[in-house]
């Protein structure tokens, strides 16, 4: 393959290729390494995924106790009264049992502590930091929230706040902690797009707020400030708020729609929660709780006129949807704002997709439909996610090879920060469907493929879906997504091919060693100048 400028020249033998050298030509021998695409991560909160990277990292913790001391440790660095902040936790992972406020005041009494869940739609706070929020016992349940509190025979007082705090009711404390300086923002990009290279990931679509809507905005001026500087690394299709869609469409109408290292317009929205938050918005009630079949955290009438006018100014909507219930009634809107419409204009992105009906899924085959799934979380729920919501309506959940059959188009990604951002993770999880049976009651150590394999996609299929898929999901298939001539140079070199080795391996055995975006190296796991690159 040659390369030059920021394209794609050709691509063919050896001795074709190679008559294009000439006096200013690099060649670069791969002996043997693995060259594609790059990896496209159509599903990421950018600015979170890079401050989590300097925060207490809780993701794969496997007892209460190893929660706490990590807590505890951070502390010893953080002035009293400084907010301590951390996520990624799994209950399941030491038996269920949700973390307290009280495990917290034990170590970290003068400090404010908020811990997300994997899932970032359930936190646990501790005394200082629910005093500071003004939750306390007498503290209603805000509207699509839930203050879970102390019953009788529990660890303290009847009615008072345990610390779990879901969906809505943590906007109280994302209120009181202290933005972060531009200065750290800035950090946290730059960190978080030397983290994505390091993994081959040249494109990301960062689906930017978590807590405050202010964060997509104000992430997207860091981002466009460090584009003008020449110091953005990575190409990026930036998102903010649906309920914002109006101060996009004017920035738009003032300044075009960014280039293509750094594209705006994506809009995004909610319908409903999470699985592991029991906010997922199904059918039928939950197995483990009949009183409840979640439902949607949004007015869904404000939803759906989002929408229509998104697509009306020319934006994208992209919108979370995980419960089957969630997932066919946005499948429906998309299917009314298409109407009418020329199907090739339109990326109508359903984000997450996890649980699907037989309808939803043949409605997801629509041309203007792109389905934005993050497999890794296929490994986080599988363990736990039948005792949710029965053996039944598994067969539709991550139904990745029935969709794939149907004609949807999938965009692979990982949710970063509720996942790892590490396609070797997606993929793993994709193609074997492998989940760790530590994290399932009952079952012995080792692993057990979730649900049918049917639904494993190929390998093929799995990393078409994040590099070319992720490139049609935002708009930028014609630019990136594939080796062509005449499409841009985002690729990555990878240390083996991984046709050769078990999806299992991909994580300890499959290496990114260089990573190039327009042409240019902009990452590389050493001086490529010792390892064949030579005039």
């Amino acid at each position: 393959m040659a390369l030059k400028g920021d394209r794609i020249q050709a691509v063919g033998p050896r001795a074709q290729v190679a008559s294009l050298k000439g006096p200013g030509t690099a060649v670069l021998e791969l002996e043997g390494r693995f060259l594609m695409p790059g990896f496209v991560d159509a599903h990421v909160h950018l600015q979170a995924g890079g401050l989590d990277l300097f925060r207490v990292d809780l993701r794969g913790v496997d007892s209460p106790e190893e929660l706490v001391r990590r807590v505890a440790d951070r502390a010893h660095s953080t002035p009293k009264g400084e907010w301590i902040l951390g996520g990624g936790w799994d209950e399941h992972l030491w038996g269920g049992e949700l973390p307290h406020r009280g495990w917290l005041d034990r170590v970290v009494p003068e400090h404010p502590v908020l811990l997300l869940r994997t899932d970032l739609h359930v936190g646990v706070a501790n005394s200082l930091a629910l005093e500071r929020a003004g939750i306390d016992g007498e503290t209603p349940d805000p509207e699509r929230g839930r203050i879970d509190r102390e019953g009788a025979g529990g660890h303290g007082t009847p009615g008072l706040p345990t610390g779990i705090l879901r969906e809505s009711a943590l906007d109280p404390l994302a209120q009181r902690i202290p933005p972060p300086s531009p200065a750290d923002r800035e950090g946290a990009l730059r960190a978080a797009a030397l983290h994505a290279l390091s993994r081959g990931v040249t494109q990301v679509h960062d689906m930017g707020a978590i807590q405050s809507p202010e964060e997509s905005w104000a992430s997207l001026a860091i981002l466009r400030g460090l584009h003008a500087s020449g110091r953005l690394p990575l190409r990026v299709v930036a998102a903010v708020p649906i309920a914002h869609r109006r101060r996009m469409q004017e920035l738009i109408e003032d300044e075009g729609r960014g280039d293509a290292r750094l594209r705006w317009g994506l809009v995004k929205g909610f319908v409903d929660g999470s699985l592991g938050a029991g906010t997922a918005w199904f059918h039928e009630p939950y197995a483990h709780d009949p009183t409840s079949a979640g439902g949607p955290i949004t007015d869904l009438g404000e939803l759906r006129t989002g929408i229509f006018e998104a697509v009306e100014a020319g934006l994208q909507p992209a919108v979370h949807a995980i419960g089957d219930r969630a997932v066919d009634w946005l499948l429906k809107v998309y299917a009314e704002v298409a109407e009418g419409r020329p199907k090739a204009d339109l990326r109508l992105r359903v984000e997450h997709a996890q649980h699907m009906t037989p309808e939803g899924i043949r409605m997801a085959d629509a041309p203007h439909v792109a389905l934005s799934v993050q497999p890794a979380h296929l490994a986080d729920d599988g363990g736990w996610a039948e005792a949710r919501i029965g053996a039944r309506r598994i067969a539709g959940a991550f139904a990745y090879g029935t969709l794939h059959r149907a004609g949807a188009r999938l965009a692979l990604g990982s949710d970063w920060t509720v996942a790892p951002l590490d396609p070797r993770c997606a993929l793993a999880a994709a193609v074997a469907r492998e989940v760790h049976a530590a994290s399932m009651p009952g079952f012995s150590p080792g692993t057990r493929t979730f649900g049918s394999p049917d639904e494993c996609l190929s390998l093929s299929e799995a990393m078409t879906a994040h590099t070319l898929g992720g490139a049609w999901a935002g708009g930028m298939e014609t630019e990136t997504g594939t080796i062509e001539v005449g499409k841009r140079g985002d690729l990555v070199v990878l240390s083996q091919s991984p046709f050769q080795l078990y999806p299992h391996e991909f994580v300890t055995e499959l290496h990114a060693e260089m990573t190039f975006v327009d042409g240019a190296l902009v990452w590389a796991t050493e001086d490529p100048s010792g390892g064949g690159f030579a005039p």
